[in-house]
């Protein structure tokens, strides 16, 4: 889900806004998006931004500057890219001469649209913007999806998915071991709710969760896989068939 943030002191502008999110949004039922702020009052965005309770991505279309109020638009938007690297930030102004505060703050905008071009010109750039904005958050989505994280006490680590072969339930109570292609590591977790997130891993014994796609051969008889570095472990055989269907598909 997409959240949508408006801020604008000119109102009519802010309907016209809304029309052409909620128009994109008709045209585009694959994507889900919603509006969660729309106002004239920047500091009504800044309490939104201040006590947002999801994590949802967002996308921020910010006038550069409010004729009732002394903060900016850019000024909000360098607060938004203190804590959200991955924001799209969109300004609409008639002040260009203001644009290069954007770089000097490094706020790396998405765009940056002209009032005086014209709605037809608004609508078009918003939906260009749109669609980039919807094909990265596809791009991130698949890279995480590559990728496995955990954690040790305070610390957080990631590794690619590809380099692990499998993972087993250790004998301290939820804790799993993680056979990677260079090292073993301890964490705490649970398998059933690792195996539901990753599509190439599968349970071939009730503590061992294995990579589809690191596997060289399954020696039946044995009820033995081995990887593709020359490691191995365990397949029950009840296992046994759904794990050659799996690797056969």
């Amino acid at each position: 889900m997409l959240n949508v943030a408006i801020c604008e002191d000119n109102l009519e502008l802010i309907n016209v806004y809304r029309l052409i999110f909620k128009n994109y949004m008709k045209e585009h039922p694959e994507h889900e998006m919603r509006i969660v702020v729309s106002t004239g009052n920047p500091s009504e965005l800044e309490n939104y931004i201040k006590y947002r309770s999801d994590n949802n991505p967002m996308f921020y279309l910010l006038d550069i500057e409010f004729a009732d109020s002394e903060t900016k638009g850019i000024d909000i938007a360098a607060e938004i890219r203190k804590n959200d690297a991955t924001a799209k930030i969109v300004f609409v102004t008639t002040h260009e001469e203001l644009a290069y505060l954007t770089f000097k703050r490094k706020i790396e905008p998405l765009d940056y649209i002209r009032k005086e071009d014209g709605i037809k010109a608004m609508n078009e750039s918003l939906y260009k913007d749109l669609d980039v904005t919807f094909e990265r958050l596809h791009e991130l989505n698949s890279q995480r999806r590559r990728m496995f994280h955990y954690s040790l006490g305070s610390r957080d680590y990631t590794v690619d998915i590809s380099t692990i072969n499998y993972l087993e339930t250790s004998s301290s109570s939820h804790k799993i071991f993680l056979h990677t292609l260079t090292e073993i590591t301890e964490f705490r977790g649970n398998l059933n709710s690792i195996e539901e997130e990753f599509s190439n891993l599968y349970l071939a014994h009730k503590s061992i969760l294995v990579n589809i796609n690191n596997i060289r051969s399954v020696d039946s008889m044995n009820k033995m896989i081995y990887f593709n570095d020359g490691s191995s472990c365990e397949v029950s055989r009840r296992k046994l068939p759904g794990l050659k269907r799996q690797i056969a598909q």
